[in-house]
């Protein structure tokens, strides 16, 4: 399964976790896997090429984390229509797919 954890402070996105397989397939044929792969890329590179945000972006075979607790509240903020709509995308997946992947979005202090 997909883990999905997105984490909120004063109504910002502030960073997310992403862990797992979906196993809904075989390795190169998983529509869920490709899915949320496909949307972290984008949305990373929306980050850095796009908004220009030096966020801290960790990869790897089946992990993606996202933190932007570095960053000044200016900074948060800009990114914000690009966190909402990630996460709105991968709920969209679970919606379909909700077997193979799961969501949570967590508030923090």
């Amino acid at each position: 399964m997909i883990n999905v954890v997105f984490k909120k402070r004063d109504n910002y996105l502030v960073s997310f976790n992403i862990y797992g397989h979906a196993s809904y397939d075989y390795e190169g044929y998983d529509i869920i896997c490709s899915a949320v792969s496909a949307l972290c890329i984008t949305f990373a590179n929306g980050i850095t090429d796009v908004v220009k945000i030096d966020a801290k972006i960790s990869e790897h075979d089946g992990y993606v984390d996202l933190d932007l607790d570095n960053q000044t509240e200016s900074q948060i903020e800009k990114c914000q229509v690009l966190m909402e709509t990630m996460l709105l995308g991968i709920k969209c997946i679970e919606d379909n797919y909700g077997d193979y992947i799961k969501v949570e979005v967590e508030e923090v202090q």
